[in-house]
């Protein structure tokens, strides 16, 4: 038999993300993807702010830049009767370039913007990445066939897809990834509880994505090149995004009742939002149900845990979903190589599903609400017309695009600002815990939110020296006696390190002398000096 800490089925960007946080700590895993390779099809758009903040912290923030779209590209969204026709509305949004320039609001809040980058290119990198880990156990082309979890441990039985050999694994964990139709789940019995099923014009339904090269599409553009066309005319409303800059492009479109997506020819839909059929090439057409908000009920069951898809179901407006799952893995790594170290217990993992559940509940009625705002537009009949009335029906839509949709744009509150306020790994303080605004983030080191970012004088971002275990940041002119804190934590096996800020401005952000800083870059608690009793502090983070 097989033995493994841990073992991580499905190798999307959740268990991906999960394996190679799991490597950086240098924790050994088993991960199992019944492909051979990684997704072929493009999914998600935009890594966020905070997900970038990981990527960098993993060592791979440039090569995701690289395989995302140019830095100089265009990153607005466009809304037009067609391409090769009249624009209607624009939402303005920075290029990587713009964003990446000192004392941009992008860096004024975190060290790394947001990057679109599809998720099929992403996932490359990061399986590129595990495969240069001895720590990881890849397995693509295997799948999970049961598992069977006591007590103790979970017994996982996985088969080689070619071969048909199957493999008995033992491991601590089994953390399920595998997306929105996860085997994990559904064989514990767990159920989505949320919104499925509605059907209106555009963002909710059954839905087309369709991936396909077209240069000629950039000759047919009455406008730069976006980032995000969205066209609305008569026949209907679809979307295309650019992918790399040099005519990859998605699109989505509302399905007709009753088509199959999987043999029809998917051309149509694109030159109807183009206007004129340009040679396109179909490289992948597979539909999609738009309009979901769906959380599971649990998150672990004993030794089980889901992650990413398999506890949540997002419509893709906001670029949420990816995000989300993503954070779940971030959460889970740390908690995990705390329990395998052996300096804290299947406690500390039983709070990934308090902290992480809200965060999801949030961000899903944050995105259903985008999506029902973006379906709620009507187009007139006459909004191509070369009329005066044409002409003003396209003025008004355009207003009323550009008010009801620029927030889809700017949630930087759901990429910074998720909290875990009522955890029992946060030392609450007293007072009114700050407001978690889906549009607005607002740095601050209330215990329970990300550690607020700032740059140092040597040009170098506050979290690059966060450790792997906590960090006690030392500010301003503290001369707090921290032994205390650091003789308990080195008897507990507790991985602390310290780092000194002599800054007034950080410290006035922090708001505290000491702060406490989780392996997940959280802030667990802040003080002027170190409490009276250290042992119940390390006790408290730690889930002992």
């Amino acid at each position: 038999m097989t033995e493994t800490p841990i073992v991580i089925v499905g190798g999307g960007p959740v268990g991906l993300n999960l394996a190679l946080d799991l490597a950086w700590r240098q924790v050994p895993c088993m991960l199992v993807n019944q492909g051979k390779t990684t997704a072929d099809h493009p999914q998600g758009n935009t890594n966020n702010a905070r997900t970038m903040e990981i990527y960098r912290r993993l060592g791979i923030a440039d090569r995701i830049r690289d395989v995302g779209l140019p830095i100089d590209h265009c990153g607005d969204a466009i809304f037009v009767t067609r391409i090769n026709a009249h624009e209607i509305g624009r939402i303005k949004i920075p290029s990587v370039r713009d964003r990446l320039k000192p004392g941009s609001i992008d860096l004024e809040l975190g060290p790394e913007p947001l990057q679109r980058a599809s998720q099929m290119f992403v996932e490359r990198v990061l399986k590129e990445e595990l495969d240069t880990k001895a720590t990881v156990d890849m397995r693509f082309g295997w799948k999970m066939i049961s598992f069977e979890p006591s007590d103790e441990a979970v017994i996982v039985e996985i088969q080689n897809i070619d071969t048909g050999k199957i493999e008995t694994v033992s491991c601590g964990y089994l953390v399920g990834c595998d997306g929105g139709r996860s085997t994990v789940r559904r064989s514990l019995g767990i159920e989505y509880v949320g919104k499925s099923g509605e059907e209106v014009d555009f963002m909710m339904g059954q839905m087309l994505s369709v991936y396909f090269h077209a240069p000629a599409l950039y000759d047919v553009m009455k406008t730069d090149a976006p980032w995000q066309f969205h066209s609305m005319n008569p026949q209907g409303r679809a979307s295309i995004v650019a992918l790399d800059g040099k005519g990859h492009f998605l699109t989505w479109a509302k399905l007709e009742p009753g088509q199959d997506a999987y043999s029809i020819d998917p051309r149509p839909y694109i030159w109807r939002v183009v206007g004129e059929e340009i040679p396109v090439n179909i490289l992948s057409s597979k539909p999609w149900q738009a309009g979901l908000s769906l959380v599971a009920n649990e998150y672990q069951r004993g030794r089980v845990i889901l992650a990413g898809d398999s506890v949540h179901l997002f419509t893709p407006t906001g670029g949420f979903g990816m995000n989300t799952g993503v954070g779940d893995a971030e959460n889970l790594g740390w908690k995990l190589e705390a329990w395998n170290s052996g300096w804290a217990g299947d406690r500390l993992i039983g709070t990934y599903e308090c902290e992480r559940r809200p965060v999801a509940i949030r961000n899903l009625a944050q995105s259903y609400a985008l999506a029902q705002d973006k379906s709620a537009l009507s187009v007139p009949p006459a909004i191509e017309d070369e009329t005066p009335e044409g002409e003003a029906l396209r003025a008004d839509l355009g207003i009323r695009t550009e008010k009801t949709l620029a927030e889809e744009y700017y949630c930087m509150g759901i990429q910074l600002g998720a909290r875990y306020d009522g955890s029992p790994l946060i030392c609450a303080e007293h007072g009114d815990v700050p407001v978690s605004d889906p549009f607005t983030y607002i740095p601050t080191a209330w215990p329970g939110g990300r550690a607020p970012h700032c740059w140092l004088a040597d040009g170098t971002a506050l979290f690059d020296h966060f450790g792997k275990g906590f960090t006690l940041l030392r500010l301003g002119s503290s001369i707090a006696d921290t032994s205390a804190l650091e003789r308990v934590a080195e008897e507990k096996g507790v991985p602390l390190s310290i780092f000194s800020v002599d800054n007034p401005q950080i410290r006035a952000l922090y708001e505290a002398d000491l702060a406490l800083i989780r392996p997940d870059q959280y802030v667990a608690w802040r003080g002027e000096a170190v409490p009276d009793n250290p042992s119940a502090l390390i006790d408290c983070v730690r889930g002992a």
